[in-house]
């Protein structure tokens, strides 16, 4: 009869401990973009703000330090919406033509720069999620080849928290093998 308490007493003790270590923080995936490229986001915005309108394309990206192949070449429609917001065009066919000719004249390039560290620990039947870092862009427009536009947009604080069901996820995985 000790025995079996003795026993049982370490199955209590045994539970509990990974009871304590389920429920520990853990390190998640942690989502880096770009951050080889600059120090931190204050040496992004630093050399950001010391671009010049009207600078020449080669200027700029040696300014930045930054090959333009790591840019992402924009397409005209977000070109648009970065100059002039989400506005819809119209007029004649001939003012469409032109201001469609004007747009030709521009180029657009984006940086993504991202770091966002993941912490969870786990509670009955989920993962609560603990996002910290920052989600920025680097935008740069040019028109004719000369620098019209350089802007550091995004999230400069991310602070989120999300729980995750295990349910969801088991449900899901469920769905898709039966398929």
């Amino acid at each position: 009869m000790v025995v079996k308490h003795r026993k049982l007493a370490k199955y209590n003790i045994i539970i509990l401990i990974f009871t304590i270590f389920l429920n520990a923080c853990m390190p998640l995936n942690d989502k880096d973009v770009n951050t080889d490229l600059f120090k931190d986001k204050e040496e992004l915005k630093n050399k950001t703000s010391k671009l010049q309108i009207g600078m020449g394309k080669e200027a700029v990206f040696k300014l930045l330090g930054v090959p333009i192949q790591k840019f992402n070449r924009l397409g005209t429609i977000d070109v648009q919406r970065i100059l002039y917001g989400n506005s819809q065009i119209q007029g004649s066919a001939k003012e469409l033509e032109e201001f469609r000719l004007k747009m030709m004249r521009f180029e657009g390039y984006s940086l993504p720069y991202q770091s966002i560290k993941s912490k969870g620990s786990l509670g009955f039947g989920k993962l609560k999620v603990n996002k910290t870092g920052y989600n920025l862009v680097l935008i740069l427009i040019f028109e004719n080849g000369q620098l019209l536009k350089a802007s550091v947009e995004g999230k400069q604080d991310v602070n989120e928290k999300e729980n995750q069901f295990f349910w969801n996820s088991i449900l899901r995985a469920g769905v898709k093998s039966a398929i």
